[in-house]
């Protein structure tokens, strides 16, 4: 090669290396200056100091945000946010950051006090569920911008969850509608009790187990089939003996490999593993699992893949405006898809219409197996 080639070579090479390190130090700067403004969030939360937001003028809404920061797609959410909000001629959004301590009930708190009117949950089922907890029993609406991994009460109101824009225009302008929520009080080894409120589902059993043990760096990389991986390993476990009173009826106890309190049926991948749970029916679903073997497992996953509406053994489903489930000894438990440790009994209450949410589609108001394949979906009746 010519001394020329090579002096053109050097000079393209010393070109390439100072593009990229401009690229690098501007990603570094929009990194530090993201964590920077992250931290001086949770800063200002966490001293109590309200986040501020333009004043409202009579008669404008205003809309509060509690996001999840650490979600890939947190930055992009809070900027559709406010371009959404520019763009109607409203207020600048309240923007407050949930943390590992608080998912969201403060931030809720904070956001009804400043005189919200709908508060939007970015984030994952647990973000949801803690803005939803401090909504319910009010007039301000919960808006729904999805940004985890499994996203149930996303699928199950059908939200676009895939088109972040599509959600946020939801979220704020979306007509409401009242949902039930589910009011849980649970009760732990030497008496101590909590209340919580369940969106979805919440269960004891394998299904506690399998959210208790999903392994994270799997959920990043697979989503929800990470579930899947930690279901296989859970399946095969001992059953349980639960003793279980729904209404004014009287007890009766079952050996149960998982028992659900189902305010929503349908799971990921779109299928239903409860058909008759509607999230405004004024009922929750109890579901008991009893399989003893593999076999009983297939009954189970062939009716739910299949969406066989006649009941099995192995699966019995009651609907119920109240129950008490009493474990006879400590039990997993989840909420939504959040672990919550073991409990030793639960009483479940439905709060009928308790919740407006923004963003519910026709299509699921009309027919909520119309997200499935639009199946037929089984009239919804009690059951002794």
């Amino acid at each position: 090669m010519t001394a020329a080639g090579w002096e053109w070579m050097l000079i393209a090479a010393a070109t390439v290396i100072a593009v990229l390190t401009v690229i690098i130090a501007w990603q570094a700067t929009r990194i530090s200056a993201l964590g920077a403004q992250v931290t001086e969030l949770r800063h200002r939360i966490e001293v109590g100091e309200a986040v501020a937001a333009h004043p409202k003028k009579p008669h404008q809404r205003l809309v509060g945000v509690v996001v999840n920061v650490t979600k890939e797609s947190a930055d992009e959410a809070v900027r559709l946010i406010h371009t959404a909000c520019a763009q109607a001629g409203m207020p600048d959004p309240l923007i407050m950051a949930s943390s590992a301590q608080d998912p969201g009930h403060v931030m809720t708190r904070r956001a009804l006090e400043s005189g919200c009117d709908v508060v939007i949950a970015a984030g994952g089922d647990g973000t949801i569920r803690a803005v939803a907890t401090e909504l319910a029993g009010t007039e301000t609406a919960l808006g729904v911008v999805p940004l985890g991994t499994g996203n149930l009460f996303a699928r199950n109101i059908g939200l676009p969850r895939h088109d972040l824009a599509a959600c946020v225009s939801e979220a704020i302008h979306g007509t409401g509608h009242r949902v039930d929520t589910l009011v849980l009080t649970l009760e732990r080894a030497g008496g101590r009790t909590e209340r919580e409120v369940s969106l979805v589902i919440a269960g004891g059993g394998l299904d506690a187990e399998v959210m208790a043990d999903t392994r994270e760096v799997l959920k990043q990389r697979a989503g929800w089939l990470a579930y899947g991986e930690a279901g296989l390993r859970h399946v095969m476990g001992p059953r349980q003996t639960v003793t279980v009173q729904l209404d004014d009826g009287d007890p009766a106890t079952f050996r149960v490999r998982s028992v659900l309190l189902a305010n929503c049926g349908m799971l990921q991948a779109g299928m239903e593993l409860v058909p008759s749970a509607a999230f405004d029916d004024g009922h929750m679903d109890a579901v008991l699992l009893t399989p003893r073997h593999a076999l009983d497992w297939a009954r189970i996953v062939a009716k739910t893949a299949l969406r066989f509406s006649s009941e099995i053994p192995v699966m019995r489903v009651r609907q119920a405006r109240a129950g008490k489930l009493t474990m006879a000894e400590p039990m997993p438990f989840q909420i939504d898809g959040d672990a919550v440790g073991e409990v030793i009994s639960v009483r479940a209450k439905v709060a009928p219409g308790s919740l407006i949410v923004h963003g519910v589609s026709p299509e699921v108001l009309q027919s909520p197996a119309a997200l499935s394949d639009h199946a037929a979906r089984p009239p919804r009746t009690e059951q002794p």
